[in-house]
């Protein structure tokens, strides 16, 4: 096996794991599945060797386990999900003062591409919140 296949096979295992832990938490709910993400997240952060993750993601889950409750876990999606509605907002007007100001075809495109972004996040967060 030589080293560019062994890179990639460890990469593709590492993924497959990633991928397969974030499965196992989608069956959860609440803070059970909100630790389950962060133990993911730290495995990947040690995996990748990135210290300060690392401790940030540890901090986290301390923090999750002290404080994490059914509310708060509400209370959390309710900010995030509010967040991407004000960047969509942001992103919508950008595009319609670009088209009032008859920018270019790029910077409308651009604009464009940004909003789109700005909804998908919007809708990752809106289905997060029907999940937990």
């Amino acid at each position: 096996m030589t080293l560019k296949t062994k890179i990639l096979s460890i990469a593709f295992f590492t993924i497959s794991f990633i991928g397969f832990a974030q499965s196992n938490c989608a069956t959860l709910k609440g803070c059970e599945r909100k630790l389950c993400e962060l133990n993911t997240k730290l495995v990947a952060a040690k995996k990748a060797g990135n210290q300060s993750q690392i401790k940030g993601v540890e901090d986290a889950i301390s923090k999750t386990k002290k404080n994490c409750t059914t509310k708060t876990v509400t209370t959390d999606l309710d900010k995030k999900v509010k967040e991407k509605q004000q960047k969509v907002k942001e992103k919508t007007d950008d595009l319609n003062k670009a088209i009032k100001d008859n920018e270019s075809k790029e910077k409308i495109a651009k604009k464009r591409k940004k909003l789109d972004e700005a909804k998908a996040d919007l809708n990752k967060a809106l289905a997060e919140k029907k999940t937990k």
